[in-house]
């Protein structure tokens, strides 16, 4: 185009003098545009505005120059302007070009210029160029076989398409013309589908470039074979996932319909897949011969890691095509072809190294991704197998991850399902635009992932493998903003068959794991030979179970680190490729056996270490004293002398020097630390854990760095540790303890010499110098050792909320401590005939298995320990143990973390932590041994003499759990005496005071006969109380209701006060009474009530003189249950018949709610307000019975139970649970609490089998700090009185305290029909079940009422007794049996049970008075409130109705 320079030289010299004026102001131009200049002005692009026109010109088309008006032609001047000349008369035509002007052979346009005929064109210049004087209209040849037309100028003529038919060059119907070709009918349907499916966006689009090119590429391929066509037709499958569906219209459907065509023709290089004409697209016509392709044959090709035949170049080659179909080269894969993220050249070719795990993400940007990729460009993959002169390809299968097949993603399934495919793309941003091919795209597609998997041939050993397959991934990114990211990975992995390697891996673990059964049960029978206990019971397999764990771990971890230590030599060493790495994936199941030896291996390090922190040791220091005062004592019957107290400075000495050596340890953990840090960061032994192949430990930062294997950083990590470890045990074992120092023996020489001055010999015997023992107890004197610790463990007191130790604990055991010293250093000093003792040598077979042969009848057996296996009980002697714990912790640290440093830290912190915790403080000894050691308890005895010229201080240790031949002194069981003792003497009742404090508070209740026909299903019920909280926390009801005839009975069980359980009992009865009343009496109430009248009774009540009504409240109570009953008025219609459970249902329900109701309303006496938050805040839970006639229901809320006795046919009795309870022994209940709140509070919610840490009951009345906001609960408090601010219970908020209500009062009701079997029904509190099992406490009862006692064999728990001792105690049962049935009221027959059974089964007088006689801060910790109803049913209440 050209410009106007009129006004140029005046616009130049004022530029100037502005320029000149304003040279110091800002540059400002104002703006315009095209469209903004006039018919006879143009834009000029330099000044960037409007610019007029000369003369006899106008604008043009584009507005961004001048041309000459109609009639005018151009004349150049220069080569940036025109000037415009009128044509002569004789010559009125311009020529096309503008620059000429001719006369016309016929009309003359609207434009200027000659107009020809259709099918003509016009002829203005000769050859040469010359202007004719008149133009020319010429016709084109359109007949056969020429077949000319105009060209689209109309100055020339140009031959039809091939695709037109001979006969002319118009592509008249019934032809098809399309993309500038004509096609014959009949071939194609032009009713294509040219829209291209987004799965993942649930939609699709109708894409400009398929409008425009899917129809004419079908059809030029099907009809003309038009490579070209077939390649784009090929490609918009393709951009289309492959996907057939149900459409054959759509890209892949009109490609299987040409594929389909051409099945008669030869294929192409002999492969059936690839058809003459058409691009390979698919494997085969239908899915599932991946198998086929991908396991069958192997590619011709080695791959070896080192030696002269080293090949590890992977040689990857892509024929390319554009989006039109045109072939545009052969490219070498590597660098960024397949690679979109950015990386340099070194990293990018690290993918193609055999062997080398790679994987390379990042974030692109969807503008650049626009910007750079603006078509697609295709790839047809091969793996290049080399030859010089015969150069192979090897067509690399390819899996699109998106591929649909009819509406199913059938390679997201298994590979039997997968449909293989050969053409790939990166990112298409071109079937994704709708208007237009240049216009926006609505959506892109990019590969997010691109992985190429090379699988190892099974049992290969010259690193052959089977064809690699590509899997791509796209995602589809709607085009919202440019601005977004679109994350894309290419990955290269390895795989090999691991089925054989974890075959023998299960193997071992089956065939070890077996063994070490056989080894832990005989570490069982060896315990169990030593605790003298035949009956394989609960603690039995524990203890099994425990064995078993620690042994199993060594198992796990054996193996484990084996198959590492494996995998790390095998691949790193290989030359020929052999083995690969397991993925990622495939080593989930090592991880979980390490996890599996971390846990077991934790389990039995917890044991070892609840062990030796509640061991119980002993120093005896029997130094004969230098003075001659003496006092008589009783020693086996006999007077003797014994010597008078002597210094014990010694003892605090020893005990200080045995916490020194408590937690010595072969190994110095930070030496192991800083030793084993230094191996994998400094020297780089770290990199051998890289899924590569290269066992180099220094790697270049410019060079790519693969993931971690986790098997391999497991076998490095914990063989480095276990080798620095073993390194450390070999050198304090051979060099340390040898020439430097060894604690253990200075130890024992320690206890040896400490008075030295007083005896010369170091043994225990005369002329031995033999001092530490295994010791192999008698019955007698584990019997009486049992009898001294039986104040220390007879401890365990049921507790629902949490409680205090009392006061003179502490005073208990230094007393049963001090007698413990007392007894054994007696027995160390022969003062017990009956409890002597004998040394010997174990015989080589007993050390082996760890099980004496001896039995030790008459005397106890010490045995000589040359190997101080007391060290059991420290560090020093579990090493093993440690040294395991410690490299599993350290390795699944690490593995959790992929950090060295933190594994090696956390490791670190966690030695220190337990050697912190577990050793005493460096605190002075005696306050130490006062306060108690954390570790030991320890406790001195200077009263034992030296005897036969030796002395001897030295540790007695007792470990849990033993009643016999022991190598220590052991037991955490109950022993019983069979003879009184006077080690620890107690206040003893005498059986009428025991009977008084048990039948304080027992009630009977007979129900009368109303005829002799009618009678009730209930005879009666007996009922009692006993206190272990003061005031007592349980409460009780019993009531008859007056309006149906039904009993009802309840207990009440109070937590955190008694206030709850004390409304429950007067209020929860007359909401159930209610709630039972039919519509008809209730107006009658209400009348009553309105009248001022005296209200019929509802309930008659049968309680005992110390149950109470609190009278103030009596109106507060009424005015809530009258606006209840008017509800029900409301809710229920005439002649409506209640439903029990329903109205059981709705009376805990609303009694619930009425309290939490009163608590937030207050009230304005001080009083009144004061008691009803005291019970909203304190808890009760209820367990009530309803009985009428031989319909019987249960409505329980909480952990009280209600169990049914049935009389079987031979007399006996068997218990029928009619309750459950609501505490975490329950799994619905658990289960029920859990789906009420988020899974963010799974973990919290119960803990410690507590809701939230500290409610043990999951249903309750009251506890409104379990079911108000904490925005409520402040708000009540702040306008409650004063009293209610000083219990600390009250403001505390419970722990992860989110989601309110956690507890619910609604009961859970069970019906049972009574029949004539069922004889009695026991409701107690959880005191009562907690010390008696619910078949024993129907045994109790039934035997009472019906006077027949079932005798049982005599059990003796375990014990080894004598003949004598079994007289007397058969003896002793037939005297308690007598008077078994001086109670008159069976509750407090089965309270005597409950309190004073001992383990034989029967009442021991002097358990129970001692349980009695505890003072109210110690009773607590023994037992808990009981409460216990028990009803009498009719035999006959079949045929009755009440």
């Amino acid at each position: 185009m050209f410009a106007v320079n009129r006004y140029k030289v005046p616009l130049a010299i004022f530029l100037l003098i502005y320029t000149d004026l304003f040279n110091c102001q800002q540059f400002i131009i104002p703006f315009k545009a095209p469209s903004d200049c006039g018919v006879e002005e143009f834009f000029d692009i330099s000044s960037l505005s409007c610019v007029i026109c000369g003369a006899n010109q106008r604008r043009s088309s584009t507005g961004l120059s001048c041309v000459c008006t109609t009639g005018y032609r151009a004349l150049t001047t220069d080569k940036t302007s025109i000037i415009c000349q009128q044509c002569p008369t004789d010559k009125p035509a311009v020529t096309k070009d503008g620059f000429g002007c001719i006369r016309c052979p016929g009309s003359l346009g609207d434009d200027g210029r000659c107009q020809c005929p259709q099918g003509n064109v016009l002829v203005e210049r000769d050859v040469s160029g010359n202007l004719l004087d008149e133009a020319r209209c010429e016709t084109c040849n359109g007949n056969a076989p020429v077949s000319f037309v105009p060209n689209s100028d109309g100055d020339r003529c140009e031959r039809c398409q091939a695709s037109f038919i001979n006969t002319s060059c118009v592509c008249d119907s019934p032809n098809v013309q399309a993309g500038g070709l004509c096609f014959p009918p009949g071939g194609l349907s032009t009713n294509v589908n040219p829209s291209v499916n987004y799965a993942q966006l649930k939609f699709s689009v109708q894409s400009a470039w398929f409008v425009k090119n899917l129809y004419s590429s079908s059809a030029a391929c099907l009809v003309f074979s038009n490579l070209t066509a077939c390649q784009a037709l090929g490609n918009m499958c393709v951009m289309n996932m492959h996907s057939f569906s149900s459409v054959s219209t759509d890209a892949c459907g009109l490609f299987n319909t040409i594929f389909r065509s051409k099945a008669a023709l030869s294929s192409t290089q002999d492969i059936s897949y690839w058809r003459v004409n058409l691009p390979w697209l698919y494997y085969g016509d239908e899915p599932g011969l991946a198998s086929r392709v991908l396991q069958t044959d192997p590619v011709p090709i080695r791959f070896s890691f080192r030696g002269k035949n080293k090949n590890t170049d992977i040689k990857l080659i892509a024929a390319v095509y554009n989006v039109s179909g045109e072939f545009l080269r052969w490219e070498q894969v590597g660098g960024s072809n397949l690679q979109l993220c950015p990386e340099t050249t070194t990293k990018q070719a690290a993918a193609f190294s055999f062997g080398t795990a790679y994987q390379q993400s990042c974030d692109l940007s969807v503008k650049e991704l626009l910007n750079t990729h603006p078509e697609p460009l295709f790839y047809d993959m091969f793996m290049d197998l080399g030859g010089e002169e015969n150069r192979k390809l090897l067509p690399l299968p390819t899996l699109v991850y998106n591929q649909q097949y009819n509406g199913q993603f059938i390679n997201q399934e298994s590979m039997k399902n997968w449909y293989l495919s050969r053409r790939m793309f990166l990112v298409d941003t071109l079937s994704g635009r709708e208007k237009s091919t240049s216009s926006d795209p609505k959506v892109i597609r990019v590969a997010s992932s691109v992985k190429i998997r090379f699988q190892l041939v099974p049992r290969t050993q010259e690193g052959q493998v089977f064809p690699p397959l590509m899997t791509v991934t796209y995602r589809d990114v709607p085009i919202i903003d440019t601005n977004t990211y679109v994350s894309t990975t290419f990955a290269v992995e390895y795989e090999m068959d691991q089925n054989e390697a974890r075959l023998k891996t299960d193997t071992a673990l089956g065939v070890m794991g077996g063994v070490i059964v056989i080894y832990s049960l005989l570490k069982t029978v060896s315990w169990k030979r030593r605790i003298a206990s035949p009956l394989i019971d609960v603690e039995t397999m524990l203890k099994f179970l425990l064995f078993y764990a620690g042994d199993l771990a060594n198992v796990f971890f054996a193996v484990t680190v084996g198959t590492g230590l494996y995998w790390l030599i095998f691949y790193k060493a290989q030359q020929f490729v052999s083995v690969l790495l397991p993925l990622p994936a495939q080593e989930e199941q090592f991880v979980t056996y390490i996890g599996c030896a971390f846990a077991l291996k934790a389990v039995q390090f917890l044991h070892k270490l609840i062990l030796q922190v509640s061991v119980d040791l002993f120093f005896i220091d029997w130094e004969r004293p230098r003075s001659k005062a003496s006092r008589t004592v009783e020693a086996a019957g006999e007077p003797k002398r014994d010597t008078s107290p002597v210094s014990i400075w010694r003892t605090y000495f020893v005990a200080n020097e045995w916490n020194e050596i408590q937690t010595i340890r072969k190994i110095s953990p930070t030496f192991q630390i800083m030793a084993v840090l230094f191996f994998l960061e400094v020297l780089g032994f770290s990199n051998l854990a890289l899924r590569d192949p290269w066992p180099t430990l220094q790697r270049s930062p410019q060079a790519y760095t693969p993931s971690y294997s986790l098997m391999l950083r497991y076998g490095l990590a914990a063989t480095l540790w276990l080798c620095i470890g073993l390194l450390q045990v070999i050198f304090f074992t051979v060099f340390h303890e040898h020439f430097v120092e060894d604690k253990i023996r200075q130890f024992v020489d320690l206890c040896s010499i400490s008075n030295e001055s007083l005896c010369g010999q170091r043994g225990l015997l005369p002329n031995t110098e033999l001092q530490t023992f295994q010791v192999s107890l008698t019955n007698r004197l584990r019997l009486q050792y049992d009898r001294i610790r039986e104040p220390l463990i007879r401890r365990s007191g049921p507790s629902r909320l949490m409680d205090a130790c009392s006061a003179n604990q502490f005073e208990q055991n230094v007393r049963a401590y001090h007698t413990m010293n007392h007894f054994l250093g007696s027995i160390i000093d022969h003062a017990h005939p009956d409890m002597d003792y004998i040394v010997k040598d174990k015989l080589m077979f007993e050390r082996v298995i760890g099980i004496e042969f001896l039995e030790p009848s008459e005397k106890s057996i010490f045995y000589n320990d040359e190997a101080h296996s007391f060290s059991d009980v420290l560090f020093y002697g579990n090493e093993a143990t440690l040294l395991i714990f410690d490299t599993l912790f350290f390795c699944v640290v690490d593995l959790g973390s992929q950090s060295f440093v933190l594994a090696a830290v956390l490791t670190y912190l966690q030695q220190m932590d337990i050697v912190t915790n577990t050793a005493p403080s460096a605190m002075p000894v005696t306050s130490q041994l006062l306060r108690g050691l954390p570790r030991t308890k320890v406790l001195a005895s200077s009263l034992l003499p030296c005897q036969q010229h030796k002395s001897q201080l030295g540790p007695i240790t007792h470990r849990p759990a033993s009643r016999r031949p022991s190598h220590i002194w052991q037991s955490h069981q109950h022993s019983r005496g069979y003879q009184t003792t006077s080690v620890l003497r107690s206040y003893i009742l005498t059986p009428p005071q025991v009977n008084s404090i048990l039948k304080a508070n027992e009630y009977s209740f007979k129900v009368p006969e109303f005829d002799g026909k009618n009678v009730s299903s209930v005879m009666g019920f007996e009922s009692n109380q006993l206190p272990a909280n003061a005031p007592i926390e349980d409460r009780r009801s019993a009531a008859t209701c007056l309006q149906t005839r039904g009993m009802l009975l309840g207990v009440f069980d109070g937590h955190a006060g008694c206030a709850c359980a004390q409304a429950l009992s007067e209020r929860l009865f007359y909401y159930i009474a209610v709630s039972l009343l039919p519509h008809d009496t209730l107006c009658e109430l209400e009348a009553a009530a309105e009248a001022g009248r005296a209200l019929s009774p509802i309930l008659q009540w049968h309680k005992h003189p110390n149950d109470y009504f609190s009278r103030e409240a009596q109106t507060l109570y009424f005015n809530s249950l009258r606006t209840y009953w008017q509800e029900l008025i409301d809710l229920t219609s005439p002649g409506e018949v209640p439903d029990t459970r329903e109205a059981l249902l709705n009376a805990f329900k609303r009694l619930d709610n009425d309290i939490s109701l009163e608590a937030q309303v207050g009230d304005p006496n001080a009083f009144l307000h004061y008691w009803v938050l005291r019970v909203a805040f304190s808890g009760a839970t209820a367990c009530v019975a309803h009985i009428n006639g031989s319909d019987l229901y249960i409505a329980n809320a909480g952990d009280a139970r209600a169990v049914l006795g049935v009389q079987e046919e031979d007399g006996s009795f068997s218990a029928h649970t009619l309750s459950n309870d609501h505490n975490a022994q329950n799994e619905e209940e658990v289960a029920r609490i859990r789906g009420e709140h988020p899974p963010s509070e799974r973990k919290t919610v119960i803990r410690q089998d507590r809701l939230l840490g500290l409610l043990m009951p999951f249903r309750a009345f009251g506890d409104v700090k379990f079911k108000w906001s904490i925005e409520l609960q402040k708000r009540v408090l702040e306008s409650g009185p004063d009293q209610l601010h000083e219990n600390e219970h009250t403001k505390f908020i419970p722990p992860n305290y989110h989601t309110p209500p956690y507890l619910t009062a609604e009961p859970e009701i069970t019906y049972h029909k009574l029949r004539p079997q069922d004889r009695f029904m026991v409701i107690g509190s959880d005191g009562l079940w907690e010390t008696l099992h619910r078949q024993e406490v129907i045994r109790i009862v039934g035997e009472y009422l019906t006077g027949v006692h079932q005798r049982q064999p005599l059990k003796v728990g375990g014990y080894r007794v004598t003949l004598g001792q079994m007289q007397g105690l058969l003896e002793e049962r037939k005297a308690r049996v007598s008077s078994a049935f001086e109670d008159q009221n069976s509750a407090t027959h089965l309270m005597r049970h409950a309190v004073g059974n001992n383990e034989f089964g029967t009442v021991d007088h002097e358990r129970l008075s001692k349980m009695l006689s505890l003072p109210e801060e110690l009773a607590r910790m023994y037992r808990d409130d009981i409460t216990i109803i028990i009803s009498q049913f009719n035999p006959h209440n079949g045929k009755t109705v009440f």
